[in-house]
């Protein structure tokens, strides 16, 4: 009996512990990025969603709740796009994409939302908090005219140039 049980319990343990293969993060990165290569936007949402829950620590993290925004972004839902940005914000800090996220903030809430007073204080955010970004220089531009039609960004232009 002993003999039989662990005939059967070791496989067992082994594929549970291990899983069925692609349980690496390279695996489950690959997986995403092919999804969203794909435009299979709910198999990339579910990837980068279960590479975050798995290897929170993995140095690709950032960039997976980033690319998990965008895609968000992609399939018209805003709001999930600002909570995973500001999700990257909170419990990446140090992370060199930080610019990034508080910028597509800023742009969603301008852009998408039309919420002008967020999106002022968005890209004031990047301005404060990455002020040797590229990113911030953009957001300093654009600031003064957050809320102003194109026609008045066509204007503006020709005064410039």
């Amino acid at each position: 009996m002993l003999f039989v049980l662990r005939l059967f319990l070791i496989p067992l343990v082994t594929v549970v512990q291990w899983g069925c293969g692609g349980n690496e993060p390279s695996d489950l990165w690959e997986e995403a990025e092919r999804a969203t290569a794909d435009q299979n936007m709910d198999q990339a949402v579910d990837a980068y969603s279960e590479f975050v829950r798995i290897y929170p620590q993995h140095e690709k993290a950032p960039a997976a709740l980033k690319n998990w925004a965008a895609v968000a972004q992609q399939k018209g839902d805003m709001q999930s796009a600002i909570t995973l940005y500001e999700r990257l914000l909170d419990e990446y800090p140090q992370s060199d994409l930080g610019d990034e996220a508080q910028f597509m903030i800023a742009f969603i809430y301008e852009e998408y939302l039309n919420d002008i007073e967020k999106a002022r204080g968005a890209y004031q955010r990047v301005i404060d908090h990455y002020p040797n970004s590229e990113l911030a220089a953009s957001a300093k531009q654009l600031l003064p005219h957050v809320g102003q039609s194109p026609e008045e960004w066509v204007h503006f232009q020709d005064r410039v140039n």
